[in-house]
């Protein structure tokens, strides 16, 4: 089965709004990557284009964590004005400021496996 990505409403207006003040603009669909990428005389902005009340997936929130610790500007957005004023340094919401939703569960998670159950587990990891 293939990846689909899911776009928001807003962000063809965000695009736009971007593409008018200079912003080159590149619509990203890889799996926890913000949506868009974001290049102007030599800055380099990513965008995570939300909906009002749209959740991060853990793996955004992961991989965001990781290029903001890579000193990558990283910034959620839900309108145009949002993602002009990020673009000009003015982030407003990041990962952290989003509530994630929480992880699927696998149909074995939550159940002891038969070693657990035996006690024949021996913590280690690998």
């Amino acid at each position: 089965m293939r990846w689909a990505a899911q776009r928001d409403d807003a962000e063809p207006a965000v695009v736009q709004a971007l593409q008018l003040a200079g912003w080159t603009v590149e619509r990203v669909s890889a799996p926890g990557f913000p949506d868009l990428l974001c290049c102007r005389r030599g800055q380099v902005v990513l965008l995570e284009v939300k909906s009002t009340g749209g959740r991060m997936k853990p793996a955004q929130v992961e991989l965001h964590a990781r290029l903001r610790a890579a000193s990558v500007v990283v910034a959620i957005v839900t309108t145009p004005e949002e993602a002009l004023a990020a673009v000009r340094g003015e982030v407003t919401r990041t990962a952290l400021d989003v509530p994630a939703e929480k992880r699927g569960r696998s149909p074995t998670r939550g159940r002891a496996t038969s070693a657990v159950k035996t006690g024949r587990a021996s913590g280690a990891v690998g």
